[in-house]
């Protein structure tokens, strides 16, 4: 009896932090124009756009939390995890249904962020978990610390960070400006008037046309660089590399420029001209192909 008795006691502990989580269930107006901001310090957000002049919140708040807060107008709405200065159990889950048009602001810190069908401007900031985001919003910009950033179709305008996460951009066109510390970038279906990608130490690879006379820039520290474009792609290409090697489907071979130093240059134009494509590698290969 008191073995049963001590295992039960442990069960109700186990299950305490379960059971002190709290559900939400809030409801607040907000103009379709609006803007949300949503804060969360662990679990995850999870937003999806609709058509009710609404803000709908569920889910759930982890057991040490001291409250949801929620304060502004329905023109501009805060919503804020308040916790503890010594907190344990802090996992936290929280689903929005917005406006579709609204304007979304998340802030998180070790938890994960899903947004769908957004229309508005969009601005994302995770320190420690995956982000990703469907739909079609007018300015898309994301920020991520140790977690991979998935975006279905980019903006118009859209700004993409990376420190120790993947950046993967299913369909882009517009501009796209992505960066990463320690992580690769990936498009794999483009149609880029303007873009700028930048890595330290991740592969760089763009699928899809160049279109415009923008400018297209990419830098990689030491990482390899892949474009697959159409063989009517016009720009203007402008390659270097240190020491990495370049492989050119649509045009002339690289050349050294120091029988000293194994550099290498490449510079020609296809189709009419337009855009000016420059590539810039430290050590990593450039390879130029033709879908």
């Amino acid at each position: 009896m008191r073995k049963l008795a001590l295992f039960a006691v442990g069960v109700l502990l186990a299950a305490a932090p379960a059971w002190a989580e709290r559900s939400v269930n809030e409801m607040r107006p907000l103009i379709p124009t609006g803007k949300v901001s949503i804060s969360n310090i662990e679990g995850s957000v999870t937003i999806t756009g609709w058509s009710n002049p609404q803000v709908e919140i569920t889910g759930t708040l982890g057991a040490d939390v001291e409250e949801l807060r929620i304060t502004g107008d329905d023109r501009d709405l805060w919503i804020e995890v308040k916790a503890p200065k010594h907190p344990e159990w802090l996992e936290t889950d929280l689903v929005l249904r917005v406006p579709a048009t609204a304007s979304v602001g998340v802030d998180t810190v070790s938890a994960t962020i899903e947004v769908a069908g957004v229309t508005g401007a969009v601005d994302l900031e995770s320190v420690s978990g995956w982000v990703k985001i469907a739909g079609l919003p007018s300015e898309l910009s994301i920020e991520t610390v140790s977690g991979d950033l998935t975006v279905a179709e980019s903006a118009p305008r859209t700004d993409l960070a990376s420190v120790s996460g993947s950046i993967k951009v299913m369909k882009a066109a517009g501009r796209l400006d992505a960066e990463s510390v320690s992580g690769a970038i990936r498009v794999d279906d483009g149609l880029l008037e303007n873009a700028s990608f930048e890595t330290v130490s991740g592969d760089i690879s763009y699928a899809g046309d160049i279109v415009g006379s923008g400018s297209f820039n990419i830098e990689s520290m030491s990482g390899s660089v892949t474009l697959l474009v159409p063989a009517s792609v016009s720009a203007n290409f402008d390659i270097s590399t240190f020491s990495g090697s370049i492989d050119n489907d649509i045009g002339p071979s690289a050349e050294r420029t120091s029988k000293f130093t194994p550099e290498k240059e490449l510079r020609f134009s296809t189709g009419a001209g337009g855009a000016t494509v420059s590539i810039e590698s430290f050590s990593g290969s450039i390879k130029i192909k033709t879908d």
